[in-house]
Formats: C-alpha cells, structure tokens, sequence
C-alpha cells in the first residue's frame, strides 16, 4: 500500500512539473507580441536552431502580415545604414528551366556598404540560420544549379522554414490593409486595382508537429505610410523616349535579323546626328553595317506590318521612307528635336525618335533582308537584351500582381522604372519563394543591414575576389510586409550609399530614359553576374512588365458604341476589315446566336480563318486557344480575337467575354462584339491601353 501511495505522489509530481513548463513556455510566447515582427521559429525537418522557442502546438499561427501596417511602416530607416544587397532565391524545378538551359546563375552582388566599402559578391544564401541553400532566380522563369541537392532546396510544400510564434488568441488581421490569402492553384486573375476590398483569412491555428505551407504574403497598398524622405520625390515623371514601346524577346522573331537591326536603331536613342542626316542615310548605313547590302527600295502593302520592316508612307503619287518599324504601332525615325544642356540653355538636334503611326495614312513596308549578318551583326546579335528564352508560369503572374501597384506608384513619385523594379524582386526573391522573402522577413531585394531596428540573420557564401566561396553569417533587413522593401529599395536607388548619394544616378528615370539603360546600369553595380542586365530585360519582356511604367490609370469598361458612325474618327480610320456580313457560319450551333463568341466565330470565318467549335465561355478562349496550338500574346493586334478575364472590362465574373480587335493605337483599341444590345446586333468599343495590354486579356491569332 505503501509504494502504491508513493507512486501516486510521484505521478502527480511529474504532472504538476509538465504543467509548470507548458505555462512558462505559453507566457514566453505572449511575451512576444510586442515586437511587431514577431521571433522566428527556424526548424529544420529533424530539429530547432538554439535561438528557437519551444512553444505548446496550440500557440503557432500563422500570419501573412503584422497586425498593425501603418505602425510598423512608419519611420524607416535610411538605406544608407548598413546597406548591402545579397541576392536571394530558391533552385527551382527542372520544369521550370529555360530552354537548353542547366547552369546555375546564382548572382553575386557587389553593392558598396555604408562604410564605402566593396564587400565581396555574394551568391548564396541559406534558407534559415543552420542551413545553407544554394541559391538560384526564380522568377517564375528560373534556372536552377544542377549542383545543388534536394535536401537544400526550399521546399514550400514540405518545409516550415519561419513561422511567427504568438498566444493563441491571436489578433484579427487588418482587414484595410491585406488582401486574401489564395489557396493553389494560384488565381491567373491579377486583382484589377490596389484598392481591391478583398477580405483576408483569419490566421488559422494549426497543430506544431503538421507541416505549414509557405506562400507568398500579401503586399500593402499604403505608400503612402513609408514617409520615404520628400527631397526624393519628384514633381513630375520623366517620359521614356522608348513611349511605351517594350523590346521584344529575341525568340518571338521568325527572323533574327529583324531583331539584330531593332536593337542597332535603338541603340541610336539620344545620339546626336550630323545635321545633314535623312533617314533614308542613317537607315543605309545599318543596313550596310549589318547586312552588309545597300537598301533596294521594294514597298509594298502588308496586312500585317512585320516587326523590323522598312516603312514607307504613301502620299498622293510619292513613296516616303518613314523610318524602321518596331512592332506594337511603332516606328523608330529621325527628327529634329529641342534639347537642354546642363546649363538649362537648349539647342536644336538631329536624333531618332519612336513614334506612333498615324491614323488614316496609307503605309507600305519593306521586309527585312534574309541576307546573313556581319560579324559586327552578330556580336550585335549576341548582345540583344532580352535574349534569355525564360517561360511564365502562373506563380510568377500572381506575385506580380501582388507588388504592381505598390511598385508602379512608387516609380512615378520617385522617378524610378516601376518594371525593372518588378523584374528585380521576381529575379531576387524567386517570385517570393526565397525564405528571405517569405514572412516574417519579406525582403525582396536580398539588402543586407537592420530595417526600423529588424533583422534575420542568415549564411552567406561570399566571393574572395578569385571565384573561391567561402561561407559567413549575415544580417539582412526584415521588413514588416512587402511594400516597405519596395519603399526600401527606391530609397537605395534614389539615395544612394554613404559618401555617394549618386551611386545609382543612372538608374533614375530621368537619367536613363528608358528601361533598357537601367538594366545594363544595374549589371556591374548591383550585381556583378555579366548577364544581370539581360536577364531583368528578358523578364520584362515575357511579362510585360513595362505597363506599369505607364502613369496609373483607371481599368475601366471604356464606352460601348452601337453604330459605326459613332466610332472615334482616329479609330475609323485605321478599320481595314469588311463589316460582318450576318452570316452565321458556326453549322455545328456550338455557339448560340447571339453570344459574344458567336461573333468571335462568324467574324474570323468570314475574314477566311476559322477557331474550334469548343472553345468554351468567352474568358476561356485565351487559355484554350493555346493549348489547341493557336498562337496567343499580350501585345493587341488587329485582326486577332481578345479574350477578356472573367469579371474584366464588365464582363460576366463566371464567363467573361472574347471579341475582334478591328484596330490598335498606341493609347488603346477598338473591338467589335456581341451581346451587349441583345440579338444579333454587332457594337463596337474602344478599350484603354493600360487594359489592352494588361494581363487580364490575352489575344488569340486564328488559324
């Protein structure tokens, strides 16, 4: 009886002893929320890292961001203190890879500190404190190292690497100021505006030994709350002189000489010329240069206009050489222009220009030579800026959509290129996936040093100068949500480093004039990895990032119009097709008269192409069309069906809506449609560029 009794005393005892520790363990939890970052728990599969707090499983939550933005937000710190970049990233699938591509890119970075100092280029960095990754882009369109093992990528679906530990009554989110956690597959709907009023999921609990899933957090549309310092900001946005155009990727040329001549003119771009020049002397001097042939004038008249073709202008009995076309309503010309020195005095220039092509003028063109390029051609060739053959993926599209309004607003105050902005922390953060830029770190640009007091520190491999790695552990910034590392990242550019507030002068907007000067500043400065520049380049070109360079706009409907007299006369004009003739060619009546693809159907039969019968709901045709084989882009061209987003442009938000583009401008489109007077009466409407040319729509070329 005796031991019975002083086994139950001992079992009570260790009851009372488990009891003790589980509630020290919950008051160190509560203890923490009074950081507005809240600590790290870094686990690795089998174990924590020394600095990690053990804490009872009902207490771990997850949360996309901090309870109170406009708090932690405020007061930022100067990018010049302790400011270094480390490229971040995560390997990603072989599916992913470019094409014919197998080498590991991993940048290295060699942005001076605050102490005027060159670190040594970095390339890799660990996914927590005890583990080191080696890192590779992933911007939806990444390269991963074939040396790098399975153990040490990332892996969001099997891998907690951070978690925020808090009490179990945690606080509700700001519901102002995130926006919904999607659950995958990831949406291809980008949200329509940065004011979207998209509720977000409270934090669920979740037990401590279930694997939590990473996923990208939600940026905040408060720019206005980073108090990023006023001499910064600028009063009015430099304009491009590319004007909207955005280089092409090299694969999408048919012919590589089209693209080899494109970039030789735009290399022109604010270079003086001789007084004396014409167009018709600069343009036979790259032809000679490239093709070595002389230009032998054959203009004719072309449905479609190809990319790189002479182009003429027909007035009344003569033939004019324009200038080059680039492609999306383009041309590249020569023209006289007024220009300030330095000084403020200005003077009169020859300099080539883009510019737009009128509407009602006649055009002819001229195809480009199939003679074989020059040696200077193909170094030429060999340097064109978007020539990395990277593939999208939805993943990509939805981080964009995340940090675009953020990034564009932020351009047009502080004059910095919103799309290489957008390209830089796909390229840096692997389209958010990279454990520096997932909660609670969100730092999207690898820029090492303390944010508002925060930091996370990782291991680093870093460059003895000869290609030796060597590995160390290093501070990076943590920031409260995405918008601040964007924040972050313009005070960088705009303001420089210690001792050198102009160390990125030529990456400012007003200084590079154009996107494309960016990226090659960037490479050198910001990174040291010689094809830096090409790959932001590529980037922009695959997802046309470029759009957001463009003064914010509203994505409105646009203003439907019943009858064809009431259409804009500068659209009038460009209308090349035959009106819809009534006749309904669908024999199969897959689509019902009527409907918005009931016109999409007879309207490119009628024109002598066809699509399939079952192309399904109007938002689908995009989608379908490619897999069926039909070419489809984001660039609008005339004499291709749109397909619009369910929801967008006042489309049905379960079906969405498909039209015939009858003609393109530089500032928008003009569609022909039906269903929206009922029957089978055809409207028309003119659709905004910011829209047309927004990843909402896409275009379908029937066959």
């Amino acid at each position: 009886m005796k031991k019975i009794f002083i086994g139950i005393c001992g079992f009570a005892s260790c009851c009372w002893l488990i009891a003790s520790l589980s509630n020290e363990a919950v008051l160190k939890a509560g203890e923490q929320t009074n950081d507005p970052v809240g600590e790290v728990t870094v686990s690795s599969e089998s174990s924590l890292t020394d600095s990690s707090t053990v804490v009872p499983s009902e207490t771990i939550v997850w949360m996309e961001e901090n309870d109170n933005p406009n708090e932690s937000l405020a007061e930022p710190s100067n990018p010049t203190e302790s400011a270094e970049i480390e490229d971040s990233g995560m390997t990603s699938e072989s599916d992913l890879l470019p094409e014919g591509s197998t080498s590991d890119i991993s940048q290295e970075s060699t942005v001076p500190s605050s102490s005027n100092e060159l670190p040594t280029s970095s390339s890799s960095q660990s996914s927590n404190s005890s583990e080191t990754t080696t890192t590779s882009m992933n911007p939806g369109v990444t390269e991963s190292s074939p040396s790098s093992s399975s153990e040490n990528r990332p892996n969001t679906s099997t891998t907690n690497s951070s978690v925020i530990t808090t009490p179990s009554t945690a606080p509700s989110m700001n519901q102002e100021s995130s926006r919904e956690k999607e659950s995958e597959p990831p949406s291809i709907n980008p949200p329509t505006g940065a004011n979207s009023n998209v509720p977000a999921y409270p934090a669920p609990t979740v037990q401590a030994t279930e694997v939590l899933r990473q996923e990208v957090p939600a940026a905040f549309d408060t720019t206005s709350t980073l108090k990023l310092s006023e001499e910064l900001k600028i009063s009015e946005v430099a304009p491009s002189d590319l004007k909207g155009y955005e280089l092409p990727l090299l694969s999408s040329f048919s012919n590589k000489n089209q693209a080899a001549l494109i970039y030789a003119a735009i290399q022109q771009l604010g270079v003086e010329q001789s007084k004396d020049m014409t167009i018709e002397q600069l343009i036979t001097q790259l032809y000679r240069d490239l093709f070595a042939i002389e230009i032998i004038e054959q203009a004719e008249k072309a449905e479609e206009i190809p990319s790189g073709s002479l182009l003429y202008k027909q007035e009344k009995s003569d033939v004019l050489l324009q200038g080059i076309y680039l492609g999306q309503n383009y041309y590249l010309t020569l023209i006289e222009s007024e220009v300030e020195d330095d000084t403020g005095a200005s003077s009169s220039q020859q300099q080539l220009s883009v510019e737009s092509l009128e509407s009602g003028s006649d055009y002819l063109a001229q195809p480009i030579p199939t003679s074989e390029l020059t040696d200077y051609g193909k170094q030429l060739l060999a340097e064109y800026p978007a020539s990395i053959n990277f593939t999208e993926n939805e993943a990509a599209k939805k981080f964009i959509a995340t940090i675009a309004m953020d990034a564009q607003k932020l351009g047009q105050e502080y004059d910095v290129f919103a799309s290489v902005m957008i390209a830089q922390a796909l390229l840096e953060s692997g389209s958010g996936t990279s454990s520096l830029s997932l909660a609670p770190n969100y730092n999207l640009f690898g820029i090492k040093g303390t944010y508002q007091g925060q930091s996370v520190s990782m291991s680093t491999q870093e460059d003895r100068g000869n290609g030796e790695l060597y590995s160390i552990q290093s501070a990076f910034r943590r920031y409260p949500n995405y918008t601040a590392s964007l924040g972050d990242y313009v005070e960088l550019l705009r303001g420089g480093i210690s001792g050198n507030a102009n160390y990125y002068e030529n990456t400012w907007r007003s200084v590079a004039k154009n996107y494309l000067k960016v990226t090659q500043a960037l490479t050198g400065s910001y990174a040291t990895d010689s094809s830096y520049g090409k790959k932001l380049s590529s980037i922009i070109a695959l997802y046309h990032l470029t759009q957001y360079d463009r003064p914010k706009e509203t994505q409105s409907s646009g203003v439907f119009i019943k009858g064809k007299a009431e259409i804009p006369s500068e659209y009038r004009t460009l209308m090349r097709y035959p009106d819809y003739n009534g006749i309904n060619y669908n024999s199969s009546g897959s689509y019902p008269i009527g409907q918005c693809t009931w016109h999409a159907y007879n309207r490119v039969k009628q024109l002598g192409k066809s699509v399939d019968d079952y192309m399904g709901n109007g938002g689908e045709w995009g989608v379908k069309g490619k897999l069926l084989g039909y070419q489809t882009s984001q660039e609008p061209q005339a004499g291709w069906l749109i397909s619009f987003n369910p929801g967008t442009a006042g489309s049905d938000p379960r079906y969405g809506h498909v039209a015939f583009v009858e003609a393109v401008r530089p500032e928008g489109i003009l569609i022909s449609e039906g269903n929206v007077y009922g029957g089978t009466i055809i409207s028309y409407r003119v659709i905004a560029s910011d829209l047309a040319r927004s990843h909402l729509v896409t275009y379908i070329k029937a066959k």
